[in-house]
């Protein structure tokens, strides 16, 4: 099927949310400017990993050891954000449960697929965490809400499949925490083998079918650890 057939026959699910300026999780300014003969202009002053965005491992790796190599988001060809995936659905999980291998492995993950996960269970806000104006780390919650649990094992098994890029929503907990790098072990066995994140989609609840084409392209700026995407589902077609 070639790409006319693939955008004409398919639906389209939208997988972002709508970002504005406000949003005390993520900075976002915008400032008008006259330019030219008089049409506007917009300077823009954010963060790299506003609403849904792809992570290179420039993002990670470094931080985590100085002497490994790490492409930039400038470095990965589109074909990686794009192509058959396969919606990994945690609807059916209770609250606080792991993602097991014996769960995952009905999902028939293969090497080159493009793994979608989310739409867990949770009790309480599945928004992005918040990043600081300025300064480093982020602001951790008093209380996190309870939500289902991303695994080592589990990681571990993703990144030696061979995934060509891994999409996720804010409903489950991606990683034990943001305090040790080295515990954070989607990024590291993900990262580590040149295998993006894309953090941040939602409304996966809309997805109606397990396998779909999709397209989450980034923008390629030189040297930037991540960048966002309009990510999009097209189901139907394969």
């Amino acid at each position: 099927m070639n790409m006319v057939e693939l955008m004409s026959k398919g639906r389209i699910v939208e997988l972002n949310n709508i970002i504005a300026e406000g949003d005390p999780a993520r900075r976002l300014e915008m400032r008008r400017r006259t330019v030219f003969t008089g049409e506007y202009m917009y300077e823009v002053d954010t963060i790299s990993h506003i609403g849904a965005h792809a992570e290179a491992p420039s993002h990670f790796i470094p931080a985590l050891d100085e002497s490994m190599p790490a492409k930039d988001i400038s470095e990965f060809g589109p074909e990686t954000f794009m192509g058959e995936a396969v919606f990994v659905d945690l609807k059916d999980l209770n609250i606080g449960d792991p993602i097991t291998m014996e769960f995952i492995e009905q999902f028939n993950i293969k090497k080159g697929d493009i793994v979608i996960m989310g739409n867990a269970p949770t009790t309480g806000d599945v928004g992005a965490p918040v990043v600081p104006a300025s300064g480093s780390g982020m602001i951790v919650a008093a209380e996190r809400p309870v939500k289902v649990q991303m695994t080592a094992e589990v990681a571990k098994f993703l990144g030696e499949t061979g995934i060509k890029c891994m999409g996720l929503d804010w409903s489950f907990q991606l990683e034990p925490g943001f305090e040790n790098l080295a515990a954070m072990r989607l990024h590291v066995e993900l990262l580590s083998r040149d295998i993006p994140l894309i953090e941040g989609l939602c409304d996966l609840d809309k997805l109606t079918e397990r396998r779909f084409y999709f397209i989450g392209l980034p923008y390629r700026v030189k040297g930037c650890d991540s960048w966002p995407v309009r990510a999009i589902a097209i189901e139907g077609v394969l």
